[in-house]
């Protein structure tokens, strides 16, 4: 097997391990990609957004957004209300259970990290580290400059 086919299976195999993460991240808490990603954008921006930006930011339409905001607020994992600013508006707020739940997720994955780094030979942790950011930083640079051909 040639080197660009090498790099190619371990590719794909960290996009596995990646995917692989998320699923039991997600069905540890019991929410979908979409809530996923909504309730972690509203913990790490600290305050309540009005559907229309939150729409923008998942790149969904807003009919998504309303239902995606419905069943987080049926699990209590984010407060909505009409905004004092446009009587039209409505804000979505994460609750302290949301935010809670998040930092569950954040513990979780830093304990499989730490998992993982105990599986490892310790004087070469920090070499694993160097060359590991480099192949991303190479291949974010690949994938840019294609992106950028399309």
């Amino acid at each position: 097997m040639s080197t660009v086919q090498n790099f190619a299976k371990l590719s794909g195999r960290l996009y596995k391990l990646c995917s692989k993460k998320e699923k039991i991240r997600r069905e540890c808490i019991k929410l979908g990609r979409m809530e996923c990603d909504l309730l972690n954008y509203l913990n790490q921006s600290g305050e309540a957004a009005c559907m229309n930006v939150l729409a923008d930011k998942l790149q969904v339409s807003y009919s998504r957004i309303t239902r995606i905001v419905d069943t987080l607020v049926d699990k209590e994992l984010v407060i909505r209300y009409p905004s004092k600013k446009d009587r039209r508006s409505w804000l979505g707020e994460i609750t302290a259970l949301g935010k809670s739940t998040i930092e569950n997720t954040i513990i979780d994955f830093l304990d499989l990290q730490e998992d993982v780094l105990n599986r490892l030979p310790k004087d070469k942790i920090n070499e694993i580290y160097d060359m590991i950011n480099l192949y991303i930083d190479a291949y974010e640079q690949a994938l840019d400059s294609k992106e950028k051909s399309i």
